[in-house]
């Protein structure tokens, strides 16, 4: 393409051309014009907030490269007012960024929850592709086709939380406490209850220390 070619092809990017059939409805000559101006402000604007929204998940990704070896990125963006759920959201959608790069619009503009379920751990790159092709950017339409892979068992996607805690012991204590007849039946059971918040509080100590161990390995290169 010659120098005019590239010039003309420019031109064309910069014409805006509105989607929306304003001859089907009466909409007066001047509003129409004023609505055109406002979509074409309107698409720069997204289109600014689609940029930095990118830039903001690249940097974190390149921010936390540098501290792979010292371990320290935790501190650094906590330091700056962010958290691990905040760097999760960005992570992820930084995942979608890297495997995406033409879509890089649509991408800015998925909920955090469309987000996380496109990169649920049990969803392959190929139902992503397939997803983001088809432009699907609803949560609940994405919940939807995937539930559809389960069905078919390509996917084993569940979004329910696994508990392993055996209730019956507390059941139990419950009903205890209803036919409790004496003050010394209920120390007993007061014991009980003060040994089981003991050992509780020892685990969500442990808990907290491994979630503190977790976050400085995982998020050092935000996959």
């Amino acid at each position: 393409m010659d120098i005019f070619g590239e010039l003309q092809e420019v031109i064309k990017k910069d014409i805006y051309v509105s989607n929306f059939d304003f001859g089907s409805y009466e909409i007066e000559e001047k509003d129409i014009e004023f609505i055109k101006s406002s979509e074409q402000k309107l698409r720069k604007s997204f289109m600014t907030i689609s940029n930095s929204l990118y830039d903001i998940c690249t940097m974190l990704n390149q921010v936390s490269l540098k501290f792979k070896n010292s371990g320290d990125f935790m501190k650094w963006y906590q330091a700056n007012g962010l958290n691990k759920d905040n760097i999760s959201e960005f992570n992820k959608r930084f995942i979608l960024f890297n495997e995406f790069k033409e879509k890089k619009d649509l991408i800015s503009s998925l909920s955090n929850q469309s987000v996380k379920l496109l990169t649920h751990k049990d969803v392959t790159y190929s139902t992503r592709e397939n997803i983001i092709k088809e432009n699907i950017t609803k949560a609940e339409t994405i919940k939807q086709l995937l539930r559809s892979k389960k069905d078919q068992g390509i996917i084993e996607f569940n979004d329910k939380p696994k508990t392993h805690v055996n209730l019956k012991k507390f059941e139990k204590m419950k009903t205890n406490l209803t036919k409790v007849k004496n003050s010394e039946e209920l120390k007993d059971i007061k014991s009980e209850i003060g040994a089981i918040e003991k050992y509780l509080k020892e685990i969500n100590q442990i808990v907290k220390n491994k979630e503190d161990e977790l976050d400085k390995k995982n998020n050092l290169t935000l996959l």
